[in-house]
């Protein structure tokens, strides 16, 4: 090969290197923002979880989840979330069950004090009244749960059937925002 087709090949690659790194820039803030959005990991986590509410002495509430994610880095809001479902047992004074919940999915919001629990969730009061819906959500501060969802409340005479629902914590006192249908159990 002579030495003028060397020269111009190391020339080509030269600057064909140059060309290819200088077009390879990249811009701190998309870094910033990908790693961002990539970095949610759980500052806890757990397995089959229990955890007990109390309030002088009592225990009010008594939560299992075969999964707890609790996040606080790189969120807006701290959050717990129960990716694979939960069971939620709430007591009364004399510590007897008065209302339970179970969902395939559960996320709780601690600034705003707001529980969401999604797919296949199932309340049963103290009446033995039974709530099935998709969605339903918990608010402390009003304590409220309430769904836009359709919602089917099982009694012990009759089913009920609409969209839509507000009810208090303890699901004894509720009402249907929308009925559309009614079956009288025999």
């Amino acid at each position: 090969m002579s030495l003028l087709k060397k020269i111009t090949q190391g020339y080509l690659f030269f600057f064909t290197t140059l060309f290819v790194l200088s077009s390879c820039q990249n811009d701190t803030k998309e870094i910033d923002e990908v790693t961002k959005k990539e970095a949610l990991f759980p500052t806890e986590h757990g397995k089959m979880v229990e955890i007990l509410y109390t309030d002088s002495g009592l225990v009010k509430v008594r939560l299992t989840a075969p999964i707890m994610n609790h996040y606080t880095y790189n969120v807006k809001e701290h959050y717990t979330e129960m990716p694979k479902g939960l069971f939620i047992e709430f007591f009364n004074e004399r510590s007897e069950i008065k209302t339970m919940l179970k969902a395939n999915y559960g996320i709780r919001y601690e600034d705003t004090k707001k529980t969401e629990v999604k797919y296949k969730v199932q309340v049963t009061n103290v009446n033995g009244e039974i709530l099935n819906t998709e969605q339903l959500f918990w608010d402390e501060a009003t304590r409220k749960i309430y769904t836009k969802e359709f919602v089917k409340i099982t009694t012990k005479k009759e089913v009920l059937t609409g969209n839509g629902l507000e009810a208090n914590e303890d699901f004894t006192e509720w009402e249907i925002q929308n009925p559309v249908g009614k079956h009288t159990e025999n």
